[in-house]
């Protein structure tokens, strides 16, 4: 459960020119009010944790322009 949150930083320290200040700012609020909205609703740890899956990949889309480069 520790790898989508230690991925979502890594993402956002590497994202902070591509997005700037404003795309950095908006993503960190999106998964506060992610976790506050899992935390209130008493939704599972899991839940959590698989909707940032989804935000790490939506972040690695934006920061690799669609593509991750293996070679």
């Amino acid at each position: 459960m520790l790898l989508p949150f230690l991925i979502f930083w890594i993402l956002i320290f590497l994202a902070r020119h591509e997005l700037g200040w404003r795309g950095c700012l908006i993503a960190v609020a999106l998964w506060l009010g992610l976790l506050f909205a899992c935390f209130y609703s008493g939704l599972s740890s899991y839940v959590f944790v698989a909707i940032q899956a989804f935000i790490d990949v939506v972040l690695i889309l934006l920061v690799f322009k669609g593509d991750i480069p293996i070679r």
